[in-house]
């Protein structure tokens, strides 16, 4: 078993190479509030680190648990307000201060004669509480939608987990108990938060990379991947369309397109499988539909769905349009590495002007609320007014 001091130098050693690779992927793409906040959290758990260190080499440092302790609490805080700011929700710096205040006043007021456990309650419950509320946000929030995501939410659910138990075992049997410092003790925390930081870091530095590559094809006119409009072109020219199409008394449809099985596709075989999946759904779109008459583009930040604008065809012209497209994806397999050939299957809604006017917004959402009814009845099958 190895001392403390060769634990904390380990530990100190491989945080500060996780936070390092983060801030070094951070500082090559600019800064942002989630970028920022995952980096107060890695540092925060290197100056942990360093802290009990010091506080470890001479007892007249005890001061460095408090503020070791505060750190401990920032951590996991810091990671949750990365989530929110991630969500597009305002991070809650004051909680995160005013538990780190707490956490080292609870170790200071308890001074010295109380060892190295004194106030220790606070920094058990407010790292459990940074986990927790950190994982719920992850899975809940817009990050599940990453892979990494989810495993980022997992492992903050169970650091969270972890502390909880240990702040059980604290209040119920104390410091010194044999379950204390035994297998809830230095050597077995000092993993824990190593698991976390590997992990945590790893995801933040792909779901950051990941998320600033989309931002940026977005911003373009057409997304790299499938040629589609991005919704940044797509929106304004389908806007324009519509009007065009009022001025001349030309039928409108709209067309709502959902990939099914996007998401096991990326977590049975691989992202990238997902993404073909979505581009040969594209591609028969592209063959079925008339190249001056149709206009297609993505859905925000949707990997499994997009839209499709037809001017000049009815709802009923649109309907067979969209069954038409629903067999030709059946008709063609995906083929993926190593020769396996994947059926694909779509769920489509059909919206047109006769229902809604000439309004996008109503057509839009017309179509898109029947692909997802599609979806829920089975899928395969499209769903229109006729």
């Amino acid at each position: 078993m190895l001392d403390p001091t060769t634990l904390y130098v380990v530990s100190i050693v491989v945080i500060a190479i996780v936070a390092t690779s983060f801030v070094i992927e951070v500082a090559s793409r600019g800064r942002s509030p989630v970028d920022l906040l995952w980096t107060l959290a890695l540092s925060s758990a290197v100056t942990t680190a360093l802290f009990y260190l010091a506080a470890s080499t001479s007892d007249s440092l005890w001061w460095f648990v408090a503020l070791g302790n505060a750190s401990s609490v920032v951590t996991t805080l810091a990671m949750w307000n990365g989530v929110r700011a991630d969500d597009g929700r305002r991070p809650l710096l004051g909680v995160t201060l005013g538990a780190a205040v707490v956490t080292a006043l609870a170790a200071l007021l308890a001074g010295p004669d109380a060892g190295a456990w004194g106030g220790g309650w606070a920094v058990l419950l407010g790292t459990a509480a940074g986990g927790v509320l950190g994982g719920v946000a992850a899975l809940r929030g817009r990050v599940y939608r990453h892979r990494l995501g989810r495993v980022l939410g997992g492992v903050l659910l169970l650091v969270g987990g972890y502390y909880l138990l240990r702040l059980a075992v604290y209040l119920v049997a104390g410091p010194g108990a044999a379950m204390f410092t035994g297998p809830l003790g230095t050597s077995t925390t000092t993993l824990v938060v190593l698991v976390l930081i590997t992990t945590a870091g790893y995801s933040m530095v792909v779901i950051r990379t990941d998320e600033v590559h989309a931002l940026e094809a977005r911003s373009g006119a057409f997304d790299p991947r499938t040629g589609l409009r991005t919704p940044t072109t797509f929106v304004p020219r389908a806007r324009e369309a519509v009007r065009e199409a009022q001025r001349a008394g030309d039928p409108l449809t709209f067309v709502s397109v959902t990939v099914e099985g996007h998401e096991h596709l990326s977590t049975a075989f691989h992202p990238a499988v997902a993404e073909s999946a979505l581009v040969s759904v594209v591609d028969s779109a592209r063959l079925l539909a008339p190249p001056s008459a149709s206009l297609a583009g993505q859905v925000d930040d949707a990997g499994d769905a997009f839209e499709v604008l037809l001017r000049g065809f009815t709802g009923a012209e649109g309907q067979v349009w969209a069954e038409n497209l629903r067999r030709r994806v059946i008709a063609t397999p995906l083929t993926i590495e190593g020769g396996a050939r994947l059926r694909l299957r779509v769920s489509l809604g059909v919206a047109s002007d006769a229902e809604t006017g000439y309004d996008l917004d109503a057509l839009r959402a017309l179509a898109t609320q029947r692909a997802n009814r599609a979806a829920v009845e089975g899928g395969n099958r499209v769903l229109g007014w006729y």
